[in-house]
């Protein structure tokens, strides 16, 4: 007879990342350098309440639980920012490459039904600016950068006037789907669960007991890849710290 496995907690993303908010408020969380070659790091307090404003401005423009949210950018505060967001309403969440074809991008949000996508800049919103006529489940993109119409902050700035509490989805709900690359047909997309992401990070603190809030990492695998999100996973978890990378080819070997 199937034995029901019982997931350690947490056992869902948002209450993994309201619990480090809680816990570790004042620390350095993501770092991003500045034109002097400088990180500049933002806390974990910060980045909560730009999670929370997020989520209720997603609400607002009607993302519901088991809607599709996509995602079109690299590594950055704003795809941490739009992740937990998405997860703590019990939407699905897609990433996507920016280094990618433009029908790799089509076949994606197609055929995982994305209702919301966000793109990094105003360069790939010109290129995918007509998928709304051409899918019939993407409703609205908005831009990551800027501050005016149709962009992420002003989602934020919608939701900061209407707080909505987080959800904690069970652990057999689906959070992420992460697409192959598909170089051998069609990209395929692999359902993941909030617990598979939370027992991989209780797994990896039990595999490497030293983790602590002191620990601080350069960001190079992508989020849009299972190694390089299940590390944002256990970081955050832990307290400790993320910073990205200019470009490979400004990382020391």
């Amino acid at each position: 007879m199937f034995q029901k496995y019982n997931f350690e907690k947490p056992d869902n993303l948002p209450e993994l990342f309201e619990n480090s908010v809680k816990k570790f408020a004042e620390r350095p969380y993501l770092g991003t350098k500045n034109k002097q070659g400088e990180y500049e790091w933002i806390t974990y307090q910060e980045i909560g309440r730009r999670v929370d404003n997020l989520r209720a401005g997603l609400t607002a423009i009607g993302v519901k639980q088991g809607d599709v949210v996509g995602i079109i950018c690299n590594n950055s505060v704003n795809w941490a920012v739009a992740h937990f967001a998405a997860a703590g309403l019990g939407a699905l969440f897609v990433p996507m490459y920016e280094a990618e074809l433009v029908r790799i991008w089509e076949y994606i949000i197609a055929d995982s039904a994305v209702k919301v996508l966000l793109v990094s800049k105003p360069e790939i919103y010109e290129k995918i600016k007509d998928f709304p006529s051409k899918i019939s489940t993407l409703e609205k993109i908005y831009v990551m950068q800027g501050d005016g119409k149709n962009t992420m902050a002003e989602l934020e700035r919608i939701g900061e006037k209407k707080p909505v509490k987080a959800i904690y989805p069970r652990p057999e709900e689906v959070a992420v789907l992460i697409y192959t690359s598909g170089t051998t047909g069609d990209p395929k997309g692999v359902l993941l669960m909030h617990g598979n992401w939370t027992s991989n990070h209780h797994a990896r603190v039990r595999a490497y007991s030293a983790f602590n809030p002191d620990d601080r990492t350069i960001s190079l695998l992508p989020w849009a890849h299972c190694y390089g999100l299940g590390e944002l996973h256990t970081f955050t978890a832990v307290g400790g710290s993320l910073g990205f990378m200019e470009s490979v080819s400004t990382v020391v070997s």
